[in-house]
């Protein structure tokens, strides 16, 4: 069953300098499927989700959430879509449980069920120490938390997320990620996720769409994705501290790419990657690496290459 469905979407800013911000967008989210929206800034994300949430009415085309069309009638989305975006949503002067729970009894929910599941995830998500806190008194990374507790409110059978684990801490992006995992698991709801932290929501997502300039430039699950790149492997090394690369070695070693201090690395066919090895080792000897590894390609490298190609 198709969850969400865009067909031909198009929208373009007015004014002088008008900008198309989609161009011709088709794609379908299966209910119960994790679908990943990435790009770059300027992609036309925004646009995209502001339009499938009923906020934005496209110029041409057609959006669906389950078999109801949002452009004829855009309050539905409201009623089936929790929202997460960037920025921060409202309820900042008020305790973190009065916000889960007003939030509920604003989605619909009645006010024992609204209650038990403010309870709940202020449990699952490890937040009873800022149960009692204001809002607007919580650091960055704990507003993010309870901002996307709020936006489970009312168990919508269709999530939409915008960078849910900014400012997180490690510890806290695993509490999403395996929350967001396990809703769509036990509960089979529906997940569109926005993000630049490929490498993290690879484990969760099971389709995506990269965007660029307003279109949809690659679409499919991460292992067809990874396929389409040409079946390279990524070759890492790392030197030693005080170490470098001379211009003479890097010429002799080919297509490196610098990505951190002292840090490298090249894509290759999986086929050249053991010649690739003896001329690394060859050319800076064992004792000036800290590091070397082979590896299949990521979902973040076959963006990178999308995006920049």
């Amino acid at each position: 069953m198709v969850a969400i469905k865009v067909s031909h979407l198009s929208y373009t800013y007015p004014g002088k300098a008008a900008t198309a911000a989609n161009s011709d967008i088709s794609f379908e989210v299966q209910r119960g499927e994790i679908f990943g929206l990435l790009g770059p800034n300027g992609a036309g994300k925004t646009t995209l989700i502001s339009q499938i949430l009923g906020l934005i009415k496209p110029h041409t085309g057609a959006i669906w959430l389950e078999n109801i069309d949002i452009v004829q009638n855009p309050d539905a989305a409201k009623r089936m879509v929790g929202f997460l975006p960037q920025t921060g949503l409202p309820m900042r002067y008020v305790e973190v449980e009065q916000a889960l729970r007003w939030t509920g009894r604003l989605r619909g929910q009645a006010a024992s069920a609204a209650q038990a599941q403010a309870d709940t995830l202020i449990e699952q998500l490890e937040m009873s120490a800022y149960a009692r806190k204001y809002v607007n008194k919580l650091s960055g990374g704990m507003l993010r938390l309870v901002n996307f507790a709020m936006s489970l409110m009312g168990e919508p059978p269709i999530l939409i997320l915008d960078e849910p684990t900014n400012e997180l801490d490690p510890q806290m992006r695993r509490r999403v990620w395996d929350m967001i995992a396990c809703l769509n698991r036990e509960r089979g709801t529906t997940c569109i996720l926005v993000t630049h932290n490929v490498l993290e929501a690879e484990r969760v997502i099971q389709r995506v769409a990269v965007m660029k300039a307003g279109r949809i430039v690659a679409l499919g699950t991460p292992g067809e994705l990874k396929l389409r790149s040409g079946g390279k492997v990524r070759l890492e090394f790392r030197l030693k501290e005080g170490e470098t690369l001379r211009g003479d070695s890097l010429a002799y070693l080919g297509d490196v790419e610098e990505y951190g201090p002292g840090a490298y690395r090249l894509y290759l066919a999986s086929e050249e990657a053991g010649t690739a090895t003896d001329r690394i080792v060859r050319q800076l000897g064992l004792e000036r690496l800290e590091d070397f590894r082979l590896a299949p390609p990521s979902l973040e490298d076959v963006y990178l290459g999308t995006v920049a190609g």
